[in-house]
């Protein structure tokens, strides 16, 4: 998958997709489904790139694009890579190289014969892009045979790397032809790839369209296609749920008991969940927010738990570190517990003894109860938080690399969950940089790119990813999530809560929970 750069709210749909779509692999299509009807959805962000795989994705985009394109891996529950695209695979006994071995006899919808060519020119070029940072690991793609490629690491063996063809995060084999006979602006809005579905319509801002693949090399899915509807305010999207028009739904917690009584199930999950945080410009040198005082102090005079006991609807748990569950949660991490006197000290050491004015960019359409309560804590601490609404493409510009960069915060999340290695958050989240000869730190930040990213924790990142022994890299992440916190202040966790996610009755038959598709809803069908 192209590198996401996140925005809230349209996460939901993507978890929705996600949740149960790695697996041990089910190649097969299963019987007993119904033939007929389309699978309706919904994105909650206007769409930027779908089919460009070196340009910048839109946060439901990724949603969209596995409709078309696939992977050569897909993880199973226990985090172990299991084959998809690839046949089978194989890591060198010097671990300096995979071997990947493609299933033969797939062709992409336009008629493209998938084979070693095609997944060279897609490593390639998610080798070269700054849009890949998890496939940085990655030297080379080398052809052995028509079906047979060998990946070269850069440096060693790294976890990240090889977990980036995989699902959640990972390098997709888009079609060559139609990258290279399109231009970058045609392929944003248009996908081909050897998927279930493929890509029928566009309607700008409102809708993408996907028929059934009826020559997908597992068999044909059951539905004749799939609808996505932008709808960018998230209480219209779940009022069109409710209403049958949409068939899926991720659900704020303060909506979740409504959901219920309507006469809905939810189906809640810890694989992934939402770390609630705030984002500093720490490494903005004209910010007030460089100073580790003024984060410090900001963190302090936020009361973590009233915010959980009133605005969570009994979801939520409160934490001090991106890595907040076993096993990587570390316990000796100590963090700003809430003190309106420790703020006013950590002003006072920073020269603002009187406080002093910042802005919280939130991208609109999401529930904005949260940040306008942090707004009046922050106030009894004489911190001025200056709300700030903005578009999901304006986020694009100040976040990804080469962009504008910000001041201030951003309301933001952090992934952990009981299937989301750090390894690959890392490249996404809090240290979102590769390693570069042309940088004084020896690291190149590719986007967040206000953000301080501090060689120490860069290094041990890097060090966690080329540990092939799952064990021993959780010392190294939780070491990562205590310096995180108590050193750098780099990130404001604040609570998480986990993926809640309503499917319509009338939809049956998908692997949603179960791990075993790359798409949970290829042979789901339509009572």
């Amino acid at each position: 998958m192209k590198k996401i750069l996140f925005a809230f709210l349209a996460i939901l749909m993507i978890l929705s997709i996600v949740l149960a779509g790695c697996g041990q692999s089910a190649i097969s299509k299963p019987g007993g489904g119904k033939e007929g009807g389309r699978i309706q959805f919904t994105t909650s962000a206007n769409i930027a790139d779908i089919g460009d795989p070196t340009g910048s994705a839109g946060p439901g985009d990724a949603a969209i694009t596995w409709c078309s394109v696939e992977p050569l891996l897909i993880v199973d529950k226990t985090g172990a890579l299991q084959p998809w695209l690839a046949e089978s695979y194989e890591i060198a006994a010097d671990k300096t190289s995979m071997t990947f071995h493609l299933r033969q006899g797939i062709s992409y919808t336009d008629g493209t014969p998938f084979n070693a060519d095609a997944v060279k020119y897609n490593c390639d070029r998610e080798i070269a892009s700054l849009m890949w940072p998890n496939m940085k690991g990655w030297k080379d793609c080398i052809i052995i045979d028509n079906y047979t490629v060998k990946l070269n690491f850069a440096n060693g063996f790294d976890w990240v790397a090889a977990k980036a063809l995989a699902g959640w995060w990972s390098a997709l084999m888009y079609d060559p032809t139609a990258l290279k006979n399109n231009t970058p602006e045609y392929n944003k809005t248009h996908v081909v790839g050897t998927g279930p579905f493929i890509q029928t319509g566009y309607e700008p801002n409102l809708k993408v369209t996907f028929d059934t693949n009826p020559n997908y090399w597992r068999g044909k899915p059951y539905v004749e296609g799939v609808d996505f509807s932008v709808i960018t305010d998230s209480n219209v999207a779940l009022m069109a749920y409710k209403s049958g028009q949409i068939d899926m739904a991720g659900i704020n917690t303060q909506d979740a008991q409504g959901v219920l009584d309507a006469g809905f199930t939810i189906l809640k999950s810890m694989d992934m969940v939402f770390n609630m945080c705030l984002l500093p410009s720490s490494g903005n040198p004209d910010s007030i927010l460089k100073d580790i005082n003024i984060r410090r102090a900001v963190e302090s005079a936020i009361d973590k738990q009233k915010l959980v006991d009133t605005l969570t609807y009994g979801y939520g748990t409160v934490t001090n570190q991106g890595f907040c569950l076993d096993p990587y949660a570390d316990t000796t991490t100590k963090g700003y517990p809430f003190s309106l006197t420790a703020a006013t000290d950590y002003m006072t050491q920073a020269g603002h003894p009187s406080g002093f004015e910042t802005t919280l960019y939130m991208v609109q359409g999401g529930p904005d109860d949260v940040p306008m309560a942090i707004k009046g804590m922050l106030t009894k601490a004489n911190i001025t938080l200056n709300i700030q609404k903005i578009g999901y493409l304006q986020l694009v510009q100040m976040i990804g690399g080469g962009g504008t960069g910000w001041d201030g915060y951003i309301w933001m999340y952090g992934f952990p969950g009981l299937q989301v290695d750090p390894a690959s958050t890392l490249k996404n989240g809090p240290l979102n940089a590769i390693p570069s000869a042309n940088s004084s730190t020896g690291w190149q930040v590719t986007t967040w790119i206000s953000c301080d990213q501090p060689k120490e924790l860069c290094d041990l990142a890097l060090q966690g990813s080329q540990e092939a022994d799952a064990a021993k890299r959780i010392p190294i992440y939780q070491q990562i999530s205590r310096l995180t916190t108590d050193k750098y202040c780099q990130w404001s966790y604040l609570y998480y809560v986990p993926s809640l996610v309503s499917i319509a009755p009338r939809l049956h038959g998908g692997s949603y929970g179960q791990y075993t598709e790359f798409l949970w809803y290829t042979y789901a069908w339509i009572e």
